[in-house]
């Protein structure tokens, strides 16, 4: 077992020597992982997870509250791209809307009297153009060094998941959302949901073929988290 859902909380699952299980819900955006030690239960797994929905709400409910807090695209927020903070530059102009960024800058030009919804609509469109550019070229990398190839790479801005793999369809999904993460972030995360393809579950043999491809892979997964 990978994943599994209760309710509207998807549960993601990694098997590690410990030996207890322990939950995280990780900041911005409430992504639940359960660490649980090799071998246990799944039926474990799942009442474990279901004794803590209540404080995961609690603290999703916080961190959505944060969110919505700092993400008022106003002028002068800050706005990450590729890891690189930006202040946000807003400019009414009729005419196309268009985002650019240049030396710490995010200019969003957008026609006067365009509401907030519609801001994050165009910010959000020109993030996936980002991962839609920077992840072709790195799975067909990737492709060569493991020897096989993905059949079709899905785009989606997630709130739970920086990817996911269809082992058997041979088809990946990737988060708009690592475009606002270092280069590093994305490459860690093809590779991750394309060794799923070999091994489905986050188990022993998953993590060893992780620490074969992408020896600093913890880190780069904490820094993203965080």
């Amino acid at each position: 077992m990978q994943y599994f859902k209760i309710g509207n909380i998807l549960f993601n699952i990694e098997y590690k020597r410990i030996k207890v299980l322990r939950i995280t819900v990780y900041p911005p955006d409430g992504r639940v992982c359960i660490f649980a030690p090799i071998n246990t239960a799944d039926d474990a797994i799942r009442n474990f997870a279901a004794s803590k929905v209540q404080w995961i709400e609690k603290h999703r409910e916080k961190f959505r509250r944060n969110v919505k807090a700092k993400n008022q695209l106003k002028n002068s927020e800050i706005h990450f791209v590729w890891g690189i903070p930006h202040s946000l530059q807003i400019i009414e102009k009729a005419g196309r809307a268009k985002v650019s960024p240049d030396d710490g800058i995010l200019t969003l030009q957008i026609p006067p009297g365009t509401r907030k919804a519609k801001k994050q609509e165009i910010l959000d469109k020109w993030y996936r153009r980002l991962v839609v550019q920077a992840a072709p070229p790195l799975v067909k990398k990737w492709e060569k060094a493991l020897g096989f190839g993905i059949k079709k790479i899905f785009y989606r801005k997630m709130k739970t998941h920086w990817g996911s793999c269809n082992s058997q369809k041979k088809t990946i999904r990737l988060n708009t959302e690592l475009a606002k993460k270092e280069p590093v972030c994305l490459e860690y995360v093809v590779v991750h949901e394309m060794l799923h393809v070999i091994e489905s579950r986050h188990d022993k043999n998953f993590y060893r073929l992780m620490d074969r491809y992408i020896p600093n892979w913890k880190i780069i997964r904490r820094n993203m988290n965080h």
